[in-house]
């Protein structure tokens, strides 16, 4: 193959690439996400308690329990009801329980607000010395997923990639040159050294 036919080659490679690119990036759904984030704070008052309380609180499986609380299918049935995901996950190394609502833009506040009251209504059948509180209400929504800016630059640089790989491919192993790879190569006999 000629060097003209292989730039040609490459060129197309890279353009279809571009191309498929640019149209998944434009034709691609979006999702919204709002974040809150809650906290467990005992109920007890006396100092005395609270600290033994605190101490205990990793080796208790207080945290663990209510993130499974928040996101059992009872708690967010209301929130999927809407179409809306519900991600809980435990922050580590503190007392704070982050909760993650994904769907459409009007949805997802009233979703998180709604997991975040169906848990305080069931939390007092764990018989519990912490209580939910909130520590960061709802958010905005906002965009979920890569911008479209990031996805268009990482399209560009798939597209040259692929364009300098099919060169260098078709450069090595074109029709009518021999792969030379050392995996390929025999080993002269002793008559032919």
């Amino acid at each position: 193959m000629n060097e003209r036919k292989i730039r040609l080659t490459a060129l197309i490679t890279g353009l279809l690439v571009l191309v498929i690119g640019i149209v998944f990036t434009a034709t691609r759904g979006r999702d919204y996400e709002s974040v809150a984030t809650v906290v467990l704070s005992p109920t007890v008052t006396e100092t005395g308690e609270i600290t033994t309380l605190l101490e205990s609180f990793e080796r208790s499986g207080t945290q663990g329990t209510y993130v499974e609380l928040m996101a059992s299918d009872d708690t967010t049935a209301k929130a999927r009801a809407s179409g809306v995901s519900i991600t809980v996950r435990a922050v580590p190394d503190t007392r704070a329980i982050r909760i993650v609502a994904t769907g459409e833009e009007e949805d997802v506040v009233p979703a998180l607000n709604s997991v975040i009251a169906a848990t305080k209504a069931r939390q007092s059948s764990l018989d519990d010395l912490f209580a939910l509180q909130i520590l960061e209400k709802p958010s905005e929504p906002s965009l979920a997923g890569p911008s479209t800016g990031i996805l268009v630059l990482a399209t560009v640089l798939l597209a040259i990639f692929a364009a300098i790989g099919v060169a260098v491919i078709l450069r090595r192993v074109g029709p009518g040159r021999p792969i030379q790879s050392s995996l390929f190569r025999a080993e002269p006999t002793p008559s032919e050294k």
